[in-house]
């Protein structure tokens, strides 16, 4: 709520620090993604993943879990890392201000080739129709790991054995 408030009249920017988005810090690094927050700190949840356990990245504008008070229903935008962890696969969103579409970490597109920019500029412009956008509504998927191949097994060695002759019924005479 108050996030929407301070984009409506502050205007869309990139958090400065931790503190200016409640504690956040959002991070891609060469040895992987880490996502912390100030509850997430204090329950003592996971915060690191490594590039191994990321699958996929993407961009989403989806309505928010809760209306605002006085403006009632909005959509948020959203980016989204897949990662996988104990359970299966989990997706963390973060606040689209986190990352300029234009100034993407090094550390990212270094680490998710084939990152399909123009699908995420699809996100960024169906976001970029209002917080009342709801027919552009979606996800867009810019990266995912490719599926691994299937460990290839040995031919077993077939012997051929040769037939056997028919067996002719002599008939009685």
């Amino acid at each position: 709520m108050w996030r929407l408030l301070k984009q409506l009249f502050g205007g869309k920017t990139s958090p400065s620090s931790p503190e200016d988005d409640g504690g956040e810090i959002v991070r891609f690094d060469d040895n992987g993604f880490h996502r912390s927050s100030k509850m997430a700190r204090n329950m003592g949840w996971r915060q690191d993943w490594s590039w191994e356990e990321v699958t996929a990245f993407g961009f989403s504008f989806s309505p928010a879990m809760f209306p605002d008070p006085w403006f009632g229903d909005y959509m948020e935008d959203e980016w989204f890392v897949t990662v996988l962890n104990e359970n299966g696969p989990e997706n963390i969103f973060f606040d689209a201000a986190w990352l300029n579409i234009d100034r993407l970490p090094p550390a990212l597109v270094r680490n998710m080739p084939g990152l399909d920019m123009a699908r995420l500029r699809e996100g960024l412009a169906a976001a970029a129709g209002g917080y009342h956008n709801y027919e552009g509504e979606g996800r867009w998927q810019g990266w995912s790991k490719p599926a691994p191949k299937p460990a290839r097994r040995p031919r077993a060695k077939v012997k051929t054995v040769p037939a056997a002759k028919p067996k002719i019924k002599k008939q009685a005479k």
